[in-house]
């Protein structure tokens, strides 16, 4: 599956977001990168809340679906999320 792009000037890497907040999935890269990345459950649309990340180009962990994910530095630094002013994973 194709991931959807997002021309918008307010999406931002992951890498980017504030640890803490809450966004939305904006896109994912194309290739093995993204399918690995949305059998974490990420896909375009889908709200997520950074959690941290580690210095010196370390993991990203965030909670989606409940549970915590750690995403490797390369793959978050190519996924582009859409700040959440409301902080809440709800709908």
């Amino acid at each position: 599956m194709l991931a959807r792009k997002c021309d918008d000037q307010e999406s931002m890497s992951l890498i980017l977001l504030p640890n803490g907040k809450y966004a939305e999935i904006a896109s994912l890269p194309l290739g093995q990168c993204g399918k690995r990345l949305e059998a974490l459950g990420l896909r375009p649309g889908k709200k997520i809340k950074k959690l941290y990340g580690m210095p010196f180009c370390g993991p990203v962990t965030i909670e989606i679906d409940g549970r915590q994910a750690a995403i490797g530095y390369m793959a978050a630094s190519r996924v582009k999320v859409k700040l959440v002013e409301n902080g809440s994973l709800e709908g």
